[in-house]
């Protein structure tokens, strides 16, 4: 079985398809940008577009940590020569406040007829009574307070973890039974170790790099370097997934259940709003396997054309003036594609604090949530296509060899081949 035998190419295909318009807006090139299949190219250039889009994965993920508290200061305040740990911590504690008799008129009523006789059938009267039913209800009235932080920890020290985001937040809660108790969910903790060995905490760049050198190194994505990456993104989509779980879909979810007032307001958010809360916008996934397909005479220099990163860190870029990587993007290039993704997200931040309750507020749901709930759907999108993209680099090679020889290959045949 191939690296590529369970990979939905077309279904990929149409997804970066999709997103060539919003590139070829981005860039204002000559050059138009395509699939790297569709684009002639050399086998070297393959290697420096896996370079390429791993470094963009990099600096897209950073952008998202810089938005809950990982910025610069932090990033350059870890110790790198210890393991480090990105920790998602969340906690309820309940206080007892009263118990509250609530009479609830319901919907239901009832007529009953009074007739009083006297012997005088002039005098007897008739009385028409309506009757409403009425649920008496015992409330117990609770004070909730939810408190969740992110927190980021050298190698055994999670006391002396730095918390980077956190929300407090205290709100009343109403039930109608007894036995709310205080609860400490296990915390939800992530590597960062492979991450921050890709990056210059002086310089603030991303230098990861295929070793071609390396015997091991089979092809541009079967290699040591790009298989810890992808190990990585699965990491990161599973720490991402498992606080929607945990702390989304179960605690707060439990929480805004249980509120159960005998006379009920509905909430202003819910939490299915807040889990399709990505879906409210567009942003742009900088992590595409794209050439240029030139239109004009290029100059072919790679790093010719400085670039403007607007993000928590750079790229560093080799300008090595060799010809096999002029339909790669230039270095300008992958910036304006990383800013335009710092800007669609960052439009997307500010939608969320303008349409949802502030943190300082005792909503359950505030734009904290919202904002955590963006940034962690979001991850998974960026994780998932780094994965799919170095697999398509993977097919594309596969499928240039079997257009090649004719036949399908086995992991044994490329092997062979390189």
């Amino acid at each position: 079985m191939t690296l590529s035998s369970s990979f939905h190419l077309l279904a990929f295909q149409r997804k970066v398809q999709d997103a060539l318009q919003s590139v070829e807006r981005t860039l204002e090139l000559e050059r138009k940008p395509r699939l790297a299949a569709d684009v002639d190219h050399t086998y070297g250039a393959k290697y420096r577009l896996v370079d390429l889009t791993s470094n963009a994965a990099i600096i897209a993920y950073m952008t998202c940590f810089e938005k809950i508290g990982l910025d610069a200061a932090v990033l350059k305040s870890i110790d790198k020569t210890k393991p480090a740990t990105l920790r998602f911590s969340s906690s309820t504690s309940c206080r007892f406040l009263k118990e509250v008799k609530v009479d609830v008129p319901l919907e239901r009523s009832y007529e009953v007829k009074e007739e009083t006789i006297d012997g005088d059938p002039s005098n007897d009267t008739i009385i028409a009574k309506t009757l409403k039913a009425i649920n008496h209800i015992t409330e117990f009235h609770w004070e909730v307070e939810i408190y969740w932080h992110i927190s980021v920890y050298s190698g055994t020290a999670v006391e002396d973890g730095k918390v980077i985001k956190s929300r407090r937040c205290k709100t009343d809660l109403i039930t109608q039974s007894k036995g709310l108790e205080s609860t400490t969910s296990p915390p939800i903790e992530l590597s960062l170790t492979w991450l921050l060995q890709q990056i210059d905490t002086a310089e603030l760049t991303s230098h990861f790099k295929v070793d071609t050198e390396d015997d091991k190194t089979k092809t541009p994505r079967r290699n040591e370097a790009v298989q810890k990456a992808v190990d990585f993104s699965a990491d990161l989509q599973q720490w991402s997934q498992s606080i929607q779980k945990s702390f989304i879909r179960e605690r707060l979810q439990s929480i805004l259940q249980k509120h159960n007032p005998a006379l009920p307001k509905p909430h202003t958010s819910t939490i299915r709003q807040l889990l399709g809360i990505k879906d409210q916008f567009s942003i742009f996934n900088p992590i595409l396997p794209v050439l240029m397909e030139e239109s004009a005479p290029s100059d072919g220099d790679y790093g010719s054309n400085e670039p403007d990163f607007k993000s928590i860190i750079g790229m560093q870029c080799s300008n090595d003036g060799n010809k096999e990587h002029n339909a790669l993007l230039s270095s300008k290039d992958i910036s304006k594609l990383l800013n335009e993704h710092i800007r669609t997200l960052e439009g997307a931040v500010c939608g969320i604090e303008t349409a949802w309750p502030s943190d300082s507020s005792e909503s359950v749901l505030s734009s904290s949530e919202a904002t955590l709930s963006l940034l962690i759907s979001h991850l998974v999108d960026l994780s998932n296509q780094y994965s799919e993209t170095m697999t398509y680099i993977e097919s594309m090679m596969e499928n240039q060899l079997i257009a090649a020889i004719g036949k399908r290959l086995t992991p044994n045949d490329l092997d062979k081949f390189v």
